[in-house]
C-alpha cells in the first residue's frame, strides 16, 4: 500500500474499537487549504434547514437507524466530514452491522482522506448486503428527473473501488467497478460512464492497454445520461472522439483527472504533475484521487 493515514486528522478511542474525527481536515494531501464550498445563501439556507430537520428526527426517533444515516448524511453535506463520521460512529454502536452507516461512513472517511479506515468499512459493508435483496439508495439532493441512480449494493462496491485507488490497489479499483457495474437495479447510462471510466485507468495502471481501449470502445456515442457528463467527455477524450483541446475549456474535476493521468501513464509526467496541481487547487473540497498521485509522483523522484 502506498499511503495509509493522513497524519494531519486526530482520532479518539471509544468502547466500539471505532474512532471518532476529533474535526474536519484543513489541508489536502499536498497541503493546499480546504475550505467550504462557496454556496449561494438559498443553497446553504436549504442545506442547514435540513440538518436542522435532521436533528429533529434523531432528537424524536434516536431508536431509528435512518435518523443516524440522515443525521450523518446532511452534516455531509455542508461539508462537515468530520461531525459526519461521529454520526455514522454513533449510529453503529447501536447498529453495528449497518451495511447502509458503513457505506455512508466510509464515503465520508474517505472525503476526510483515511482511505484504509473507508475501505474496511466498504468491506464489511459489502459482506453484509452479500445475499440481502438490494434497493436504490435514496439521494440527499435529487438530480433533475427525481430519479434514484444508485444502488446500496452497487454503490458500496463502486466506492470501495474508487477508494482502492488511492492505495494504489488498482485490482480492487477495477474489480469494485466492475461488480458495481453488473447490478441489476444500476443497468443505465450513467452507472455504465462512470465505471467505464475506472475501469480504464486501473486497466492503464495494471498495464493492460488492449482491454482498456477495448472497455471505452464498447461505450457509445450520444448517450443520454441524468448527470454524469463530465465522466462522459472523460470516457470520450479516452476513446479519441472528444480531443484535450476541445475538452479542456469544459472540463470537470474528473474529466481534467482522466487527462491528467493519460499523460502520467504514457510518461509526460511534468505536464501531469502540473494538471494535478491545477485541479485539486480549483476545488474547495480539494479532489483527493489527484493528490494520491501528487504524493505518489514525489515519492518516486
Amino acid at each position: 500500500m502506498r499511503l495509509c493515514t493522513y497524519a494531519a486528522v486526530l482520532f479518539l478511542s471509544i468502547g466500539t474499537g471505532d474512532a471518532i474525527a476529533d474535526e474536519n481536515i484543513r489541508e489536502t494531501l499536498i497541503g493546499t487549504a480546504i475550505t467550504t464550498p462557496a454556496w449561494s445563501d438559498e443553497t446553504r439556507a436549504r442545506l442547514e434547514k435540513d440538518l436542522a430537520i435532521a436533528r429533529a428526527v434523531m432528537e424524536i426517533a434516536p431508536e431509528r437507524e435512518d435518523s443516524h444515516i440522515w443525521l450523518g448524511r446532511r452534516l455531509g453535506y455542508l461539508a462537515r466530514n468530520g461531525e459526519a463520521i461521529n454520526a455514522f460512529s454513533k449510529g453503529l454502536e447501536q447498529f453495528p452491522d449497518s451495511y447502509k452507516l458503513l457505506r455512508f461512513r466510509g464515503r465520508h472517511l474517505a472525503r476526510n482522506r483515511e482511505f484504509e479506515r473507508a475501505i474496511s468499512d466498504y468491506r464489511r459493508a459489502a459482506e453484509l448486503i452479500e445475499g440481502i435483496q438490494d434497493s436504490y439508495e435514496p439521494d440527499g439532493i435529487i438530480n433533475s428527473r427525481h430519479q434514484y441512480l444508485g444502488s446500496y449494493r452497487s454503490n458500496i462496491h463502486y466506492y470501495l473501488g474508487q477508494t482502492s485507488w488511492a492505495v494504489g490497489d488498482y485490482q480492487s479499483t477495477l474489480d469494485g467497478m466492475t461488480r458495481a457495474a453488473s447490478e441489476p437495479l444500476v443497468q443505465h447510462n450513467d452507472r455504465l460512464v462512470v465505471t467505464g471510466f475506472w475501469q480504464y485507468l486501473a486497466l492503464r495502471k495494471l498495464g493492460r492497454h488492449q482491454e482498456a481501449e477495448a472497455i471505452v470502445a464498447s461505450i457509445p456515442e450520444g448517450l443520454e445520461l441524468v448527470e454524469n457528463h463530465d465522466y462522459y467527455d472523460g470516457v470520450r477524450f479516452f476513446k479519441g472522439t472528444l480531443s484535450e483541446e476541445a475538452l479542456l475549456p469544459r472540463a470537470g474535476l474528473n474529466a481534467m483527472f482522466g487527462i491528467a493521468m493519460v499523460h502520467l501513464i504514457e510518461g509526460r509526467t511534468e505536464k501531469a504533475d502540473e494538471m494535478l496541481r491545477q485541479l485539486v487547487a480549483s476545488s474547495s473540497q480539494g479532489y483527493w484521487p489527484a493528490e494520491t498521485e501528487l504524493l505518489a509522483l514525489t515519492a518516486a523522484r
